[in-house]
């Protein structure tokens, strides 16, 4: 199930990156930085990244996934640091239902 979730995540930033000019193009890396310093996205990018994530993630699963929660917010290293943190985010709470 990790290999989907990360072919999600490739699969929403290939179309996010279709929305962006060609000088601010994000490349996938389990390190790249999403959140805090050094981060690729813009809060906007983000927003919008989180939000194709989601909808990909129902059409695969056929669950509607909110990865902007309280949960999300509640532990102790953000979920949203990078694409592994992210990856590793979206298994478990697909692994808890």
């Amino acid at each position: 199930m990790q290999e989907e979730i990360r072919e999600i995540i490739k699969n929403a930033l290939e179309e996010l990156n279709e929305q962006l000019d060609n000088t601010s193009k994000i490349s996938y890396g389990e390190q790249t930085r999403l959140t805090g310093a050094g981060a690729v996205l813009d809060s906007m990018d983000f927003v919008t990244l989180i939000t194709i994530i989601e909808e990909l993630l129902e059409e695969k699963f056929g669950r509607d996934l909110r990865l902007v929660s309280d949960k999300a917010f509640s532990v102790q290293y953000s979920p949203f640091k990078d694409f592994s943190t992210l990856e590793q985010f979206i298994l478990d709470l697909l692994n808890e239902r």
